[in-house]
């Protein structure tokens, strides 16, 4: 009676109108394939992302999950799990899975076939062991990849945050918000020469700090423009014509640049000869991800072991945690910096790195995303939901003690499934 006293209390739950709505997180304790199937019943089409870690088939260490399988036996393993989660996502979700060289391009041709609907949009190589891996011969691997699938015609790839060093190069504002200056002229790649791209090549008329674009047509035949105008008397005539003698092109067409004349500036450049200098904006949305992410913050050393230890308090006996950063810019990526109300899947939970992540992202901006974790290992009990419950608590923590109270208002539930066969060998039976 209390219990259900308890959940009827509006302010339990936070005004949500079922303890399932008001409820932050699902932990499932049990095979992630049962787990899968019983999810992709009442979740079907409604995950946002998927994201997934698992395990790399090597003999680096031990796991909960048998590492080290036949190569057809790994593939198998994945495949069979894959295809239940491909029902969970939602039709714009996005499917990202880290991997390493050794089974890369055997799980490049398995997801091409069972994920045919759901296109590889991108591949990324990520440096999450700076210093390399010891103790081996030849190359020292730093690196594994994150594989993002998705459909091209309705995913959306979420950007990544500029960092404090880019948006510190933007130091001046105007009313439509930061910019810096920037040579009109292209310089850089074989794509900003006037023979790729000849109708960025014209001239700008300059009279002291006034500019002018004359009128001009196109002659397709000779590949040139005809200038109407002439130049007036103390004006001078710039081109894209870069340092070594060779002819660039401006960053805009002739309409664009027009358009934007408003924006532009004559300064010297740094051989103090009179040049055509843009504004440059920030893109308030982000950055598009790239293909190599090195940032010091990727480390699963340092962001990954290291911070279970603060988190703990010692040297935990999970291995390979994920940095909970990598992780964060890989739901960001896949949908979640965008949907504030969506689901994260993780099916090998591991220590809990993506329910803290996405406790992290609503942080970050109010969202109300919500994740479900999957793990069989007997860690779940002393790393993954402790875990989640500390971080919830605090969102800083040293030797195992919070530093900080910065917590957030959570609810997560957890479940333990149990197979036929484990139902029977957990019976006792004692004659009388």
């Amino acid at each position: 009676e209390f219990k259900e006293k308890l959940l009827a209390d509006n302010k339990i739950l936070g005004g949500a109108a079922t303890l399932d709505e008001a409820t932050d997180g699902l932990l499932i304790r049990g095979d992630n394939f049962q787990a899968l199937t019983l999810l992709s019943v009442r979740h079907r089409g409604k995950i946002t992302c998927i994201y997934i870690d698992p395990p790399y088939n090597t003999d680096a260490g031990p796991i909960a999950y048998k590492n080290g399988y036949r190569h057809s036996s790994w593939l198998a393993l994945v495949d069979d799990r894959l295809r239940v989660a491909n029902q969970c996502l939602a039709e714009s979700g996005l499917l990202c899975i880290t991997i390493d060289d050794v089974e890369l391009h055997r799980l490049r041709c398995l997801t091409d076939s069972t994920l045919s609907e759901r296109e590889l949009l991108g591949v990324v190589a990520i440096k999450n062991n700076p210093a390399g891996r010891t103790g081996t011969v030849g190359f020292s691997i730093c690196h594994e990849y994150a594989l993002f699938y998705g459909r091209p015609d309705v995913a959306e790839i979420g950007r990544l945050a500029h960092s404090e060093t880019q948006k510190a190069r933007y130091k001046e504002r105007d009313e439509l918000g930061a910019f810096e200056w920037t040579n009109f002229r292209k310089h850089g790649g074989l794509n900003t020469y006037r023979t790729t791209r000849p109708r960025q090549y014209y001239p700008i008329y300059v009279k002291g700090t006034s500019i002018r674009i004359p009128k001009m047509d196109w002659d397709n035949d000779a590949r040139d423009y005809v200038v109407h105008e002439k130049v007036q008397e103390g004006e001078i005539v710039l081109w894209p014509i870069d340092e070594n003698g060779r002819e660039r092109i401006w960053d805009f067409v002739v309409d664009t640049a027009r358009e934007n004349i408003n924006h532009f500036q004559v300064k010297n450049d740094s051989a103090n000869k009179p040049a055509i200098y843009r504004k440059w904006r920030i893109n308030d949305e982000g950055l598009l991800p790239q293909t190599w992410w090195d940032k010091s913050l990727y480390s699963a050393a340092e962001y990954g072991t290291n911070f279970l230890t603060h988190l703990f308090g010692v040297a935990h006996a999970f291995t390979f945690p994920k940095s909970i950063h990598a992780v964060t810019d890989c739901l960001r990526v896949a949908g979640m910096r965008n949907d504030k109300k969506g689901y994260a899947l993780d099916f090998f939970g591991g220590s809990g790195t993506t329910g803290h992540a996405v406790i992290n992202l609503n942080r970050e901006d109010g969202g109300k995303r919500k994740y479900i974790l999957v793990e069989m290992g007997d860690y779940f009990d002393t790393v993954t939901k402790p875990r989640l419950q500390k971080v919830i608590y605090s969102k800083d923590w040293k030797d195992g003690k919070p530093v900080s109270r910065e917590g957030s208002s959570h609810l997560f539930k957890y479940l333990r499934l149990e197979s036929y066969e484990d139902a029977l060998n957990n019976l006792e039976l004692k004659r009388t």
